[in-house]
């Protein structure tokens, strides 16, 4: 066997120096003898992690360790999470911001970023939301009346509350076009700022705001979609291969019931279900409409009158969108910046009181801390004994 830590004499055929842990896997830790056969399995305790996903404004100034106070929390968070309590899981949002810092200590942000999560990862957020929409299509199929709820298991590519392995495995990934990404990015900030004079005008609540939104998400997906067939109307199979991603929501809902009823039936099908209550209660919908759809509302109320101060102030909007519509659903905690913090804390959001999930930032950090100490106070004696089993103190 391969023996990772060694604790001692084997119990079996007696070598020095020849017992120890193996591997965790699961709720078990496995020891054994690299010189005999000898091995023993012990059950650790059941875990309750939760979930604190760490946006990039924090992670950077942990990384960069020039305000202490990001350093110690940081490293407050590193306990938590090698004691089992706590997870902070990295996402590709992550990474393309990452990879848009020109800085020489890019990539070294990037691994600290990675170590931070110990291996733990979230799912893309296009996987997420296709998976949310095509859970709402069952739900308006079966007339589902009751509430809408999230499986943890589509979010992390492992399952969350299992003790921590000895060893993750990193499969590197060639960043995707970062110098188009930040082209996209700017073109994207720019158009949004251009809207803001019709917004001025606009009488619109907030709910026919967010409505407006759901109708033009519904629109984009059914855009994509059309596209793609269209091209492979015309012979261009190379529209399999690049067609925007969110050409699979409606190519995935189009399979459903495709050995029973025609393509204008489901077609006709899926139209009603995004025009449904049950699209608008997909839970990253609803969250990034709404948060769409607090912006209109600023704008109208006269916020954000200097283009260009808008721009840089909304420079990261976008991403800030796309991680909590995505993950938010998922995380007991988030801690972003506190232009957002203000957003998801908008009375005509309120997120926290929907969701359930803690929000903080740079501008309550006092109840940031004191979250971070009273999940330390959920150590049991036999949680501790277990970690020392598994983390002996000789290391």
């Amino acid at each position: 066997m391969l023996v990772t830590r060694i604790i001692g004499n084997c119990p079996g055929c007696g070598a020095r120096a020849s017992f120890g842990n193996v591997n965790v896997s699961g709720n078990i830790l496995l020891r054994g003898c690299f010189k005999c056969k000898y091995s023993e399995e012990i059950y650790l305790p059941v875990l309750e992690k939760e979930i604190l996903y760490l946006d990039q404004f924090f992670l950077s100034h942990a990384f960069r360790a020039e305000l202490p106070e990001f350093v110690d929390a940081a490293r407050l968070i590193g306990e938590l999470a090698h004691a089992q309590l706590l997870v902070c899981p990295f996402s590709r949002t992550h990474e393309t911001e990452t990879h848009q810092w020109r800085h020489p200590q890019q990539q070294r942000l990037w691994e600290f970023i990675k170590q931070t999560s110990r291996g733990q990862k979230f799912e893309p957020e296009y996987e997420l939301r296709h998976k949310q929409i095509f859970r709402g299509f069952e739900r308006f199929l079966s007339s589902d009346k009751s509430a809408f709820l999230v499986d943890i298991g589509d979010a992390l590519h492992s399952e969350l509350n299992t003790w921590d392995e000895y060893f993750w495995i990193d499969v590197p990934r060639t960043p995707d076009n970062v110098e188009q990404k930040r082209k996209l990015k700017k073109q994207s900030v720019d158009n949004l700022v251009n809207l803001f004079g019709d917004w001025r005008k606009s009488t619109t609540t907030f709910e026919e705001d967010r409505r407006i939104e759901y109708l033009a998400a519904a629109k984009s997906y059914l855009q994509c979609y059309m596209e793609m067939v269209n091209r492979l109307a015309r012979g261009d199979f190379m529209a399999t291969i690049d067609s925007p991603i969110e050409t699979l929501v409606v190519e995935g809902l189009m399979l459903v019931d495709s050995d029973t009823l025609d393509k204008p039936h489901r077609l006709k099908r899926i139209i009603d279900y995004f025009e449904s209550p049950y699209f608008e209660e997909v839970p990253s919908e609803w969250i990034s409409s709404g948060l769409f759809a607090v912006l209109k509302d600023r704008v109208k109320r006269g916020q954000y009158q200097n283009s260009h101060k808008a721009k840089d102030r909304l420079s990261g909007f976008f991403y800030d969108v796309e991680f909590i519509s995505a993950y938010a659903p998922y995380c007991q905690v988030m801690f972003v910046d506190n232009a957002m913090l203000d957003f998801v804390n908008d009375k005509l959001l309120d997120l926290s009181s929907r969701l359930g999930t803690k929000f903080f930032a740079r501008s309550n950090w006092s109840e940031f801390l004191t979250y971070l100490e009273s999940l330390g106070a959920k150590m049991t004696p036999e949680l501790q004994n277990a970690l020392d089993l598994v983390y002996p103190r000789s290391e």
